[in-house]
């Protein structure tokens, strides 16, 4: 079912009614009722990423995330904390390369009191000059854990060294030196500029009634100020962009007892076509505890605890990544057997056993996966600010069922092909660049 812009729908999709409201200011409400659900996961969300940051005030928008728990004319930071505390429920935030949301999970008979806080927090936070101060070194300490977690360092190394110079290659939370430069009159500005009625997007599922959210917005809305007649933010354009040349090979020396070993390519953007036969060739790469890096590398030689392949697709490009965290006198072998796995798979394919278990593992991990009303919740968010196409579960399935074993092989092709870089974070691992 595809989500237009302009308009206002409501369709069933397997015994759960999903309904969209464009309101007359350009805020969506997407919703997504879930008959006899005991609660309702609820999010305020803007199309807007660490990506669309300019260079003058990187990081900014994971900054925003942190101050808009702070405070509001009407909530103080302890308000916020007790408003969900006091019903039980959980609240959180997330700043990605392409959106920001903040969320909640509470029972049902909560929803007025989450939606009220939420929104008053992306309308009206008021981003103190002493709390701009508490969360810069809050944020410093939550940088500073991160470097000190190797395989996160490897993760954020690699995205710089496949995509340099570009805003996807960029760390989400930017670096110290960004957030020491940054000032809190850039990131009002970024604020005031990115969080406006054409920007949110409210999602919800659960047990709830799309007309009553809509209703509880419009109210909330209007106590605001934010009701004059406007139009969406228009969708992230979702067409391939030019990519840059990867560096081959990057050595990032640190004391620690493990290698972690990040061989990467250049894929496909999320919507691409091949996305499907994607997903399926990832699963039997790297995807599970039946997958061939986990069986060959930890099962058969005992090489590494953790071994695994993953897809990230962007609007316009992607990351394909083989990680293990070995020892550092493993590290040569375990590289060289990661790359032979996906070239294995690139030149004779999948067996039939390996397609059917890994179509199984998917079928079976996406009914699990929505059972739960936060990842329903996120499905309407990502189908609005994607493709404005929302799928349910059997179609999804449907499409992976459609992709051939020769489907598969060639997304692995596609992906052996690719421009590629090797990141190593550990001691003494300078010499795996012979292998890049």
């Amino acid at each position: 079912m595809l989500l237009p812009l302009e308009k206002s729908l409501s369709f069933t999709a397997e015994a759960s009614r999903v309904s969209r409201t464009l309101l007359p200011s350009g805020v969506r409400i997407l919703t997504e009722e879930v008959p006899s659900a005991p609660s309702v996961a609820l999010a305020v969300s803007v199309g807007v990423g660490s990506r669309d940051e300019e260079d003058d005030h990187l990081g900014s928008t994971h900054f925003l995330e942190h101050l808009l728990f702070k405070g509001t004319e009407r909530r103080s930071a302890r308000d916020i904390s007790v408003a969900f505390d006091s019903v039980g429920g959980s609240s959180n935030a997330a700043t990605a390369k392409e959106y920001t949301s903040y969320y909640a999970r509470v029972q049902n008979s909560a929803l007025s009191l989450a939606l009220d806080v939420l929104v008053d927090m992306f309308t009206s936070a008021l981003i103190d000059s002493e709390d701009f101060e508490t969360e810069r070194t809050v944020i410093l300490e939550e940088l500073a854990m991160n470097e000190d977690d190797p395989e996160d360092v490897a993760h954020e190394s690699f995205a710089e060294a496949l995509m340099p110079g570009t805003a996807l290659g960029r760390p989400i939370g930017g670096s110290k030196e960004s957030i020491l430069g940054v000032s809190r009159d850039r990131v009002i500005e970024h604020y005031r500029e990115h969080y406006h009625p054409g920007s949110l997007v409210v999602t919800a599922a659960g047990g709830l009634s799309h007309s009553q959210l809509v209703e509880l917005v419009e109210r909330q809305l209007a106590e605001v100020g934010w009701v004059e007649a406007g139009a969406p933010l228009a969708r992230r354009d979702q067409s391939e962009s030019e990519r840059p040349k990867p560096e081959p090979f990057r050595f990032v020396s640190k004391d620690v007892q493990q290698a972690n070993v990040l061989l990467g390519f250049q894929s496909p953007r999320a919507l691409d076509e091949e996305r499907y036969a994607l997903g399926i060739m990832n699963t039997i790469l790297g995807g599970g505890m039946s997958s061939r890096l986990y069986q060959e590398i930890r099962e058969e030689r005992g090489l590494a605890y953790s071994t695994y392949s993953y897809q990230h697709g962007y609007s316009d490009a992607g990351f394909f990544g083989l990680y293990a965290g070995c020892s550092p006198e493993s590290a040569e072998q375990v590289t060289v057997l990661m790359r032979e796995q996906l070239d294995a798979l690139a030149q004779h394919g999948p067996t039939t056993g390996e397609f059917d278990l890994a179509l199984g593992n998917i079928t079976g991990s996406l009914a699990l996966r929505f059972e739960g009303t936060l990842a329903r919740m996120n499905r309407l968010l990502g189908s609005e600010l994607g493709s404005g196409e929302f799928l349910s579960v059997s179609e999804s399935l449907e499409r992976f069922k459609a992709v051939s074993i020769d489907d598969v092989q060639r997304a692995a092709q596609r992906i052996a092909s690719s421009p590629s870089t090797l990141v190593a974070v550990g001691k003494s691992l300078g010499h795996l660049e012979k292998l890049a």
